[in-house]
């Protein structure tokens, strides 16, 4: 049996932001989440500053 994958088109990607403080923070940077099997993209998340981890163990 083979399985074949489609594609997750652009609308599905998920896109997070940080929590801080009981508040979503969105960022500009972010990172790539990949599906390890075919390396597409399934998501982002954010790549946090040195002021938002501060702001997050304030």
């Amino acid at each position: 049996m083979s399985t074949v994958l489609k594609p997750i088109p652009a609308s599905d990607v998920r896109h997070e932001a940080l929590r801080i403080d009981g508040q979503r923070v969105w960022c500009d940077a972010v990172i790539d989440v990949r599906n390890p099997y075919d390396g597409a993209l399934v998501g982002t998340v954010p790549k946090a500053t040195l002021d938002d981890v501060r702001r997050a163990f304030a």
